[in-house]
């Protein structure tokens, strides 16, 4: 018995052991990308006269996105065709090669080893049709326009001869001219830079294309960059394989061109959306935002207000329950349509028919635009519906207590010119609490409703609670200036227009991160505008200062900025 159980207790011990051994590590984990080996014919070949080649790895490896990843300049109309064979990579022509010409195949990120995915980040293969490989390049970077920054989306990069690119500006007026195949071609990486390698001698064009639908033409839709000038193409910096790599890689020197990308003018100026949205109430929608607007309404009675970005009009009929209304809608920027609006019910539901009559009327609503005050501002009422200033009461529209010694005082108010707003005529302290009562019935909208009462507290922030940024701008261009300040998401939060060197004041600005932009305003239209290829036109120029701004609470600060000509 006491062996029996001397057996069971060894076995019991031998499982326990085997169980905590577990599954081996194997070892470190890759992060090496694949090394290639060799090319067969080799990369630089002379008088090539193959269907493809062959490029050999160290390792197993899989193709990403080839049809994208993989980039031949030439450009071949017919794309070859890419697959993986044994360890290594088969390339397959479907168009015959042109004569004395040399070919450079890139591989952008487009090779990753099968196992962990690691990305070869770059690869060349180059060879020749002729008896000598083409050995000149263009270089430089393409950003944004605006922001001065690379783009996210892939940028194509395009290099035309003079014949070529006089076609190509022909085709973007007249349909009937096709647009020309570029001679060379690459791509930017993601910091925005570029380089053509082993082109011929020569000056070219160059134009970047944002290529969304990738058929090697501009879209009318697509960001696009040019130079003004033609660009002289340089001798390729010597470099020396690796001797297992006779594929050899992009060279970097230093950026030579830059190049600013733009969207094109989205679409003519014109109306995208009209309707009646309420009782008496239409909202006009604008592709582009309008400057100086003009609504002729055929002699009905109306109000309306343009919002902030200028792109959406809000009217308001006078007969409450209009129901069909023709307007001419002009601006300066273009836009001349003629509406014929009318109200119309919709679908019934559950056997209900619905009229005018039940349609919702836009009852005034009144609110504070915020209840925590910048001790620099104004307490503002803002309301749904137009009011009517004949039938306001703006003497002692409201009571204001302050909490800090429970005084009470009543002030006047004052309507703005858009009659959406009204002020409170009250100087309030800073840092100080309050509670502001408005009165039920002091206010009516051009329909005759009266508000509601309304409560609500207050605080009104301290002086120290902001930074204060004095910017002393030396312009040294002929036109006037855009001086924008951006906060940390590149929004703009104020923006100043001056006509020389000026000293720019931006106060009570909350602790934050900024920065600062002005644009060469060459229509001097207080904006900055897009470029348009078609008539050669390069957008306005940006200039960013260096560096960013961390302006902190009760600080003022002094910087200083130049443009030159």
């Amino acid at each position: 018995m006491r062996r029996y159980i001397l057996i069971i207790a060894v076995a019991a011990l031998f499982m326990q052991a085997c169980a905590k051994q577990g599954m081996p590590s194997g070892g470190p984990k890759d992060t090496e990308p694949p090394r290639q080996l060799g090319s067969t014919p080799d990369s630089r070949t002379l008088n090539f006269n193959g269907d493809g080649f062959y490029i050999g790895f160290d390792e197993y490896v899989v193709l990403k996105d080839a049809e994208n990843n993989i980039i031949v300049s030439p450009p071949m109309a017919n794309k070859p065709e890419y697959r993986t064979k044994g360890k290594g990579i088969q390339v397959r022509f479907r168009d015959s090669l042109l004569e004395n010409t040399t070919y450079l195949f890139q591989f952008k990120d487009a090779v990753a080893d099968f196992n962990e995915g690691n990305l070869l980040p770059s690869l060349e293969y180059v060879f020749s049709t002729g008896n000598n490989i083409d050995s000149m390049t263009i270089g430089g970077s393409t950003l944004d326009a605006l922001t001065l920054k690379a783009r996210e989306e892939a940028v194509s990069m395009w290099l035309f001869t003079p014949e070529q690119h006089a076609a190509l500006i022909l085709s973007r007026s007249d349909t009937s001219v096709k647009a020309p195949t570029p001679t060379y071609v690459t791509r930017c990486d993601k910091n925005g830079n570029f380089r053509f390698n082993y082109i011929r001698p020569g000056a070219y064009h160059i134009v970047a294309v944002q290529d969304e639908d990738k058929n090697m033409q501009i879209g009318n839709a697509e960001s696009v960059a040019f130079l003004d000038s033609l660009v002289e193409a340089t001798t390729m910096p010597v470099t020396t394989a690796d001797s297992t790599d006779t594929t050899r890689h992009s060279v970097t020197i230093d950026n030579e061109l830059k190049m600013m990308l733009f969207a094109p003018q989205s679409d003519k100026q014109r109306v995208t959306g009209s309707d009646f949205i309420a009782a008496g109430k239409v909202r006009l929608t604008t592709m582009l935002p309008m400057e100086d607007p003009a609504i002729d309404c055929m002699g009905e009675e109306v109000r309306w207000i343009v919002n902030t970005r200028r792109d959406t009009v809000t009217l308001w009929t006078m007969r409450e329950q209009c129901d069909s209304l023709k307007l001419i809608v002009r601006d300066a920027t273009g836009l001349h349509d003629t509406l014929n609006m009318r109200w119309r019910p919709k679908k019934p539901a559950r056997g209900l028919s619905q009229s005018l009559a039940t349609l919702p009327a836009d009852k005034t609503g009144m609110k504070f635009t915020t209840t925590n005050l910048p001790f620099y501002d104004t307490l503002t009422l803002v309301f749904s519906t137009p009011m009517d200033s004949s039938r306001c009461i703006f003497d002692s529209a409201a009571r204001i207590m302050s909490l800090k010694d429970s005084s009470v005082a009543y002030c006047d108010a004052a309507i703005d010119i858009d009659g959406m707003h009204i002020r409170l005529l009250q100087t309030f302290s800073p840092g100080e609490r309050y509670e502001i009562d408005i009165p039920k019935g002091i206010f009516h909208d051009i329909y005759g409703n009266a508000n509601d009462s309304l409560h609500a507290a207050m605080v009104v922030s301290k002086v120290e609670d902001y930074g204060n940024l004095t910017l002393t701008v030396e312009n040294e261009t002929d036109s006037p200036l855009v001086v924008e300040l951006l906060d940390g998401a590149d929004k703009v939060v104020r923006r100043r227009s001056i006509a020389e060197s000026s000293v720019v004041p931006f106060l009570h600005l909350k602790p934050a991160k900024y920065s600062i932009r002005l644009i060469v305003d060459t229509n001097g239209n207080g904006k900055w505008d897009t470029g348009d290829f078609g008539i050669l036109r390069q957008p306005e120029r940006v200039v960013y200062f260096p560096k960013s701004l961390d302006i902190r609470s009760n600080w003022d600060f002094n910087e200083k900025m130049s443009v030159s000509k």
